[in-house]
């Protein structure tokens, strides 16, 4: 379960570094794809902005005021320049940058500055009689990709606010016939039937836009975390099955050795009844031979497992038992302090009886490991409702944070060399899942590590 920070300095690897050194001349920011083709599509804007205007006013000779379009046009500009180099600066603190938080605060008040921004340039170059007025959706839709949802309703709200004030107000293009179909109100001092249509078809628009694109979004969302879920099921299966084969091997070739120290423990427990030996090397002997009978009972049943994943017959297990198997093997069990509540003895499971204490009593094992030797470790099982859940809490010195996503992974271990191989929780999680369950970690630095175990169970009366 846990060990010292320095422990796990040996044994395993560390986090990935923030890249400090960025060039200026690149800006494909590896890793932040989303954040790369934001920044150059508010470069095509800007120079499409400042393309068009400069062909509706020479080409077409359409009267424009061009002095403010062109300042919204640098102000874009500008806001993006300070937008790149913001992040340029922010990615050398942050290992995953566009997955951060912040990034997408950043990108909200980014697309409301924006609307704002594509709301003066309509303002000053005929307001909804100018048909590029359409961008409002462009803004709309890439909202409701990149942003949660909540976040691109208040876009669509501030859209639909801007779009009412441009038709409230707004400076008119000295084009014959255009004024006369969209007056500003202000103006005329009267909302016509036009008005209104061109309001509710606004409303209903963007309203579809933003909610399509937010369900689409979710949905693809889901989808990719499914496809992650089941890749992990996957690699985990096959992880397991090398586990088995591995284990069969190790069975087979400890086999031979195992017995020929048998055999001679053997000799010498014959031989210590026609001698008079020291009481304490009878008692070493007798000991070896019990560790020596352990070792081969393990090794059978690995060996039997390893084919089938499992021999073993589910069984209808109560929890109590359950504890007592998980428990009677346990050493030091005088540092275990157990308790059980009256409905956790009674609920009921199917499972694999040795399988399942032998994973779980690993986590006791680990978090006396971990834990001092006068401290104790808590072990607690207690139901609710359909569930039965085991926790296991130590004194130790905790998992520190950027390690604790980590535990769980085989052969990564927190204990020094030679010490553990890193299969305890892997096995633990292995099995737990198989049974319908789940395993939660939690570690405060300092102060200790808590591993709850859920199970599907059947409350008894």
């Amino acid at each position: 379960m846990t060990s010292s920070p320095q422990r796990f300095e040996q044994n395993s690897h560390e986090a990935p570094a923030p890249l400090r050194n960025v060039s200026l001349a690149t800006f494909r920011f590896p890793g932040a794809i989303s954040v790369h083709w934001f920044i150059n599509l508010r470069w095509v804007a800007v120079l499409g902005q400042f393309v068009t205007i400069l062909a509706v006013w020479k080409l077409f000779q359409v009267p424009l005021n061009v002095e403010p379009l062109l300042i919204t046009v640098a102000v874009t500009a500008f806001s993006n320049l300070i937008l790149m180099f913001w992040y340029l600066s922010y990615r050398r603190t942050v290992v995953a940058p566009a997955h951060s938080r912040l990034w997408h605060y950043v990108l909200a008040i980014v697309m409301a500055v924006d609307l704002i921004l594509l709301t003066c340039l309509l303002y000053f170059s005929g307001g909804p009689t100018n048909p590029f007025w359409i961008f409002f959706f462009v803004n709309l839709c890439l909202a409701g990709v990149e942003l949660k949802a909540g976040i691109a309703w208040c876009l669509n709200f501030l859209a639909v606010f801007c779009f009412a004030y441009l038709l409230f107000d707004h400076q008119s293009l000295d084009v014959q016939g255009l004024e006369q179909l969209l007056p500003a109100i202000r103006k005329t001092s009267q909302i016509t039937l036009v008005h209104n249509g061109v309001f509710c078809a606004f409303i209903t628009c963007a309203s579809v836009i933003v909610s399509f694109s937010t369900l689409v979004t979710s949905r693809l969302r889901q989808r990719d975390e499914d496809l992650r879920l089941l890749e992990s099921q996957r690699i985990r299966g096959e992880k397991l099955e090398a586990l088995g084969t591995l284990a069969a091997g190790a069975a087979h070739e400890l086999a031979t050795p195992l017995g020929t120290i048998a055999v001679i423990v053997g000799e010498l427990q014959h031989a210590f009844k026609n001698h008079d030996i020291d009481p304490q090397i009878r008692e070493d002997v007798t000991i070896i031979r019990a560790e020596l009978d352990r070792c081969r009972a393990i090794l059978n049943h690995m060996s039997a497992q390893a084919g089938e994943g499992s021999v073993e017959k589910k069984i209808n297990v109560t929890g109590a038992e359950l504890l007592d198997l998980i428990i009677k093997e346990v050493k030091d069990q005088d540092r275990v302090t157990v308790t059980i509540t009256p409905a956790a003895k009674r609920c009921s499971m199917m499972l694999e009886p040795y399988v399942t204490a032998q994973a779980l009593r690993g986590m006791i094992k680990n978090a006396l490991e971990a834990s001092a030797p006068e401290s104790d470790v808590r072990v607690d099982m207690v139901s609710s409702g359909n569930n039965l859940q085991l926790t296991v809490e130590d004194k130790g010195e905790g998992i520190p944070e950027h390690i604790l996503s980590r535990v769980g992974e085989p052969f990564f271990t927190t204990k020094g060399t030679g010490k553990g191989m890193g299969l305890g929780i892997f096995l633990a999680r292995t099995v737990v899942e198989r049974l319908g369950g789940t395993m939660k970690v939690a570690s405060v630095p300092g102060k200790g590590t808590t591993v709850s175990c859920q199970l599907p169970c059947q409350q008894n009366q």
